[in-house]
């Protein structure tokens, strides 16, 4: 198993939280369920930030960013 950590202002850990309860879900469930629900475009995105140097890793602003980046 590989470990995947995100910073996150403590809104958007809330937010995010929130949405996966009201999901009936784990945050890392409900997280796999936007990034990887079997969409190529989705898995792609992922395949590329994975191989992506850390230097050049994108820092969102706001949970609206993040959510447009996830396409949720």
């Amino acid at each position: 198993m590989s470990r995947l950590t995100i910073e996150i202002e403590p809104e958007q850990h809330r937010q995010i939280k929130t949405l996966a309860t009201f999901a009936g879900m784990s945050i890392k469930e409900f997280i796999l369920s936007k990034t990887l629900p079997g969409s190529p475009a989705n898995a792609a995105r992922l395949r590329e930030a994975i191989q992506t140097p850390a230097s050049e890793h994108r820092v969102f602003e706001s949970l609206k960013d993040l959510e447009d980046a996830l396409g949720i």
